[in-house]
């Protein structure tokens, strides 16, 4: 029997593979060898895309044989091992994964940057309350190609630390990957000292001044309206991970919830190279011939 390869299938392919190139088989000389890191690394990308718990992945995997070879499962690993994996995967090799996975794509060098908050929740309040945990909601910053729609870097924090004082050390990080000169954001992070920084990095500036003098507003009347409202292509990812995964964070530590939005932007950006480069193949193949 032949099975189709749908996009659960395709997402799984690329992952393994980008995940072969990042981290080794086993984390450990001791590992029981049972199932290796980059297998465990595209079970929790499949758990992303489906945007369900350990328990509904297990369900899937068993019911998906096909999809089990396509990863290289000899049997489908328990949800508390899917958990352990969680807690012992390296949050490095996660970060170069979406470096990784945006690199695939055309790189226009417009780049857009934005904030939104992902809420933390547990399924068990009384659990929470007896535990005495504060699960606060996760402060993410993202770089998104304007073009491709690809999220470059990842930023999360759960302190209420200000947009301008974030985006100079996480702008000097993406630019040693990528190539950017054109940088629109909104009044959130308005501050001379970023538009200097970003100019001396070779980065152009688009971001609207706070009104408070007549100076402001001319400053905001010549900026290109067309170029600065580019801006909202971060905000359309924003709400793209939101909707189409999910919104809230079910992990308790801070790193495995930094763990859970790196591989959200894994899954975003396969998906964006898988949906781009079929959109040029159709483009190709349906094109006129007039001879």
């Amino acid at each position: 029997m032949k099975y189709s390869e749908t996009r659960i299938y395709k997402i799984a392919y690329e992952t393994q593979n980008l995940a072969q190139r990042v981290v080794p088989a086993y984390s450990s000389k001791f590992s029981k060898k049972t199932y290796t890191q980059d297998q465990h690394i595209t079970v929790l990308c499949i758990k992303a895309r489906i945007s369900r718990h350990l328990r509904d992945t297990e369900e899937l995997l068993l019911n998906m044989p096909h999809l089990c070879d396509v990863i290289g499962l000899a049997q489908v690993p328990d949800f508390t091992t899917m958990c352990r994996a969680m807690k012992r995967l390296r949050s490095k090799a996660l970060i170069v994964l979406p470096y990784l996975t945006a690199s695939v794509l055309p790189a226009s060098g417009k780049a857009s940057i934005d904030s939104t908050g992902f809420d933390s929740s547990h399924s068990s309040r009384h659990y929470v309350k007896r535990c005495k945990m504060k699960l606060g909601s996760m402060k993410t910053t993202s770089i998104v190609d304007t073009d491709t729609l690809a999220i470059l870097a990842v930023h999360a924090t759960v302190t209420r630390k200000h947009d301008s004082k974030i985006i100079l050390p996480f702008m000097d990080k993406t630019r040693k990957r990528f190539r950017i000169t054109v940088l629109p954001a909104d009044k959130g992070y308005d501050d001379k000292a970023v538009r200097d920084e970003l100019r001396r990095l070779g980065i152009r500036p688009l971001i609207k001044h706070r009104e408070f003098k007549p100076i402001d507003k001319a400053h905001n009347k010549r900026m290109n309206g067309k170029d600065y409202h580019q801006r909202s292509m971060s905000e359309t990812v924003n709400s793209v991970l939101k909707r189409k995964y999910d919104d809230t964070l079910y992990t308790k530590s801070y790193w495995n919830r930094c763990k859970e939005i790196l591989i959200t932007a894994v899954v975003h950006n396969i998906e964006r190279k898988l949906s781009f480069f079929c959109s040029i193949w159709v483009r190709i193949t349906t094109r006129p011939n007039f001879s």
